[in-house]
Protein backbone atom coordinates (compact mmCIF):
# COMPACT_ATOMS: atom_id res chain seq x y z
CA UNK A 1 0.00 0.00 0.00
CA UNK A 2 1.14 3.46 -0.46
CA UNK A 3 0.81 6.21 1.72
CA UNK A 4 -1.18 9.25 1.22
CA UNK A 5 1.09 12.53 1.89
CA UNK A 6 0.02 16.00 2.69
CA UNK A 7 0.68 18.20 0.06
CA UNK A 8 3.20 20.76 2.57
CA UNK A 9 1.32 24.27 1.35
CA UNK A 10 3.89 25.92 3.95
CA UNK A 11 6.81 24.63 2.88
CA UNK A 12 5.86 25.42 -1.10
CA UNK A 13 4.99 29.49 0.53
CA UNK A 14 8.58 29.33 1.83
CA UNK A 15 10.08 27.83 -0.98
CA UNK A 16 8.96 30.31 -3.23
CA UNK A 17 9.89 33.17 -0.79
CA UNK A 18 12.92 31.54 -0.99
CA UNK A 19 13.30 31.54 -4.90
CA UNK A 20 11.80 35.44 -4.97
CA UNK A 21 14.54 36.78 -2.62
CA UNK A 22 17.50 34.98 -4.93
CA UNK A 23 15.29 36.27 -8.16
CA UNK A 24 15.47 39.69 -6.51
CA UNK A 25 18.95 39.40 -5.15
CA UNK A 26 20.34 38.87 -8.41
CA UNK A 27 18.34 42.23 -9.94
CA UNK A 28 19.64 44.20 -7.03
CA UNK A 29 22.89 43.20 -7.80
CA UNK A 30 22.18 44.02 -11.91
CA UNK A 31 20.07 47.40 -11.04
CA UNK A 32 21.76 50.71 -9.27
CA UNK A 33 23.56 50.41 -6.31
CA UNK A 34 24.04 53.51 -5.34
CA UNK A 35 22.43 56.96 -6.32
CA UNK A 36 23.49 60.93 -5.75
CA UNK A 37 22.85 64.37 -6.60
CA UNK A 38 26.21 66.66 -7.66
CA UNK A 39 25.04 69.87 -6.77
CA UNK A 40 26.87 73.07 -7.73
CA UNK A 41 26.69 76.76 -5.83
CA UNK A 42 25.55 78.26 -8.58
CA UNK A 43 21.58 75.92 -8.21
CA UNK A 44 22.83 73.48 -11.27
CA UNK A 45 22.21 69.74 -9.64
CA UNK A 46 22.14 66.65 -11.64
CA UNK A 47 21.08 62.65 -10.79
CA UNK A 48 23.80 60.45 -10.80
CA UNK A 49 23.96 56.69 -10.48
CA UNK A 50 25.77 53.53 -10.36
CA UNK A 51 25.82 49.80 -10.70
CA UNK A 52 28.03 47.40 -8.43
CA UNK A 53 29.76 46.53 -11.28
CA UNK A 54 30.38 50.23 -12.37
CA UNK A 55 31.15 51.03 -8.65
CA UNK A 56 34.60 48.29 -9.41
CA UNK A 57 36.28 51.00 -10.75
CA UNK A 58 36.47 52.56 -7.66
CA UNK A 59 39.28 50.54 -6.26
CA UNK A 60 38.94 51.77 -2.14
CA UNK A 61 38.61 49.09 1.10
CA UNK A 62 35.26 50.41 1.70
CA UNK A 63 33.78 48.94 -2.15
CA UNK A 64 35.65 46.04 -1.74
CA UNK A 65 34.14 44.68 2.02
CA UNK A 66 30.83 46.54 0.30
CA UNK A 67 31.02 44.20 -2.77
CA UNK A 68 32.12 41.16 -1.14
CA UNK A 69 29.47 41.36 0.78
CA UNK A 70 26.96 41.18 -1.87
CA UNK A 71 28.43 38.39 -3.08
CA UNK A 72 28.08 36.42 -0.06
CA UNK A 73 24.66 37.75 0.36
CA UNK A 74 23.78 36.39 -2.89
CA UNK A 75 25.33 33.27 -2.24
CA UNK A 76 24.04 32.79 1.23
CA UNK A 77 20.27 33.50 -0.89
CA UNK A 78 20.62 30.25 -2.64
CA UNK A 79 22.50 28.42 -0.17
CA UNK A 80 19.35 28.92 2.20
CA UNK A 81 17.16 27.37 -1.02
CA UNK A 82 18.94 24.56 -1.52
CA UNK A 83 19.20 23.65 1.82
CA UNK A 84 15.80 24.29 2.56
CA UNK A 85 14.79 22.19 -0.01
CA UNK A 86 17.23 19.30 0.86
CA UNK A 87 16.07 19.77 4.31
CA UNK A 88 12.68 18.81 3.22
CA UNK A 89 13.10 15.59 1.15
CA UNK A 90 15.80 13.93 3.96
CA UNK A 91 13.63 15.76 6.29
CA UNK A 92 16.31 15.14 8.97
CA UNK A 93 16.41 17.06 12.22
CA UNK A 94 20.35 17.96 11.46
CA UNK A 95 19.13 19.30 8.57
CA UNK A 96 16.56 21.67 9.94
CA UNK A 97 19.77 22.98 12.17
CA UNK A 98 21.48 23.70 8.98
CA UNK A 99 19.03 25.48 7.21
CA UNK A 100 18.40 27.58 10.18
CA UNK A 101 22.52 28.51 10.40
CA UNK A 102 22.49 29.30 6.87
CA UNK A 103 19.17 31.24 7.31
CA UNK A 104 20.87 33.47 9.73
CA UNK A 105 24.23 33.84 8.27
CA UNK A 106 22.10 35.10 5.45
CA UNK A 107 20.55 37.94 7.56
CA UNK A 108 23.47 38.70 9.01
CA UNK A 109 24.63 38.84 6.09
CA UNK A 110 22.51 41.19 4.27
CA UNK A 111 22.71 43.72 7.46
CA UNK A 112 26.64 43.86 6.78
CA UNK A 113 26.19 44.52 3.10
CA UNK A 114 23.71 47.48 3.51
CA UNK A 115 25.67 48.87 6.45
CA UNK A 116 29.03 48.82 4.10
CA UNK A 117 27.04 50.23 1.33
CA UNK A 118 26.11 53.32 3.97
CA UNK A 119 29.70 53.41 4.55
CA UNK A 120 30.91 53.73 1.54
CA UNK A 121 28.27 56.51 0.20
CA UNK A 122 29.48 58.33 3.64
CA UNK A 123 33.43 58.09 2.48
CA UNK A 124 32.11 59.11 -1.06
CA UNK A 125 31.11 63.04 -0.55
CA UNK A 126 33.03 65.74 -2.66
CA UNK A 127 33.33 68.89 -1.69
CA UNK A 128 35.37 70.78 -4.18
CA UNK A 129 34.03 74.43 -3.12
CA UNK A 130 31.88 74.81 -6.02
CA UNK A 131 30.66 71.49 -6.19
CA UNK A 132 29.10 68.76 -3.79
CA UNK A 133 27.60 64.96 -3.88
CA UNK A 134 25.70 63.14 -1.69
CA UNK A 135 25.29 59.11 -1.74
CA UNK A 136 22.81 56.93 -1.00
CA UNK A 137 22.12 53.14 -1.25
CA UNK A 138 19.73 53.03 -4.64
CA UNK A 139 17.06 50.16 -5.38
CA UNK A 140 19.41 47.63 -5.94
CA UNK A 141 21.32 47.66 -2.37
CA UNK A 142 17.56 47.86 -0.95
CA UNK A 143 16.38 44.77 -3.22
CA UNK A 144 19.06 42.87 -1.77
CA UNK A 145 18.85 43.63 1.70
CA UNK A 146 15.00 43.56 2.19
CA UNK A 147 14.78 40.73 0.13
CA UNK A 148 16.99 38.41 1.75
CA UNK A 149 16.30 39.42 5.11
CA UNK A 150 12.28 38.10 3.93
CA UNK A 151 14.06 35.02 2.60
CA UNK A 152 16.18 34.28 5.82
CA UNK A 153 13.53 34.94 8.22
CA UNK A 154 11.60 32.64 6.06
CA UNK A 155 13.37 29.96 5.83
CA UNK A 156 13.87 30.02 9.91
CA UNK A 157 10.27 29.75 10.14
CA UNK A 158 10.35 27.00 7.69
CA UNK A 159 13.07 24.75 9.34
CA UNK A 160 11.44 25.28 12.61
CA UNK A 161 7.86 24.43 11.64
CA UNK A 162 6.33 20.76 13.34
CA UNK A 163 5.47 18.57 10.51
Amino acid sequence: MSKNKKIDLFGFIVFGVLLLSIVMAIVGICIDWTAGKIESIIGNSESISFTLSELAKNDTDSFTVMQTFAYITLALTGAATITFVVSKFLNLGFFKFIVVVVCVLLIVSAIITIATTFSFCGNYKIDGGLVGTKCVPAAGAWLLTIFSVIGGLAGIVGALKKQ
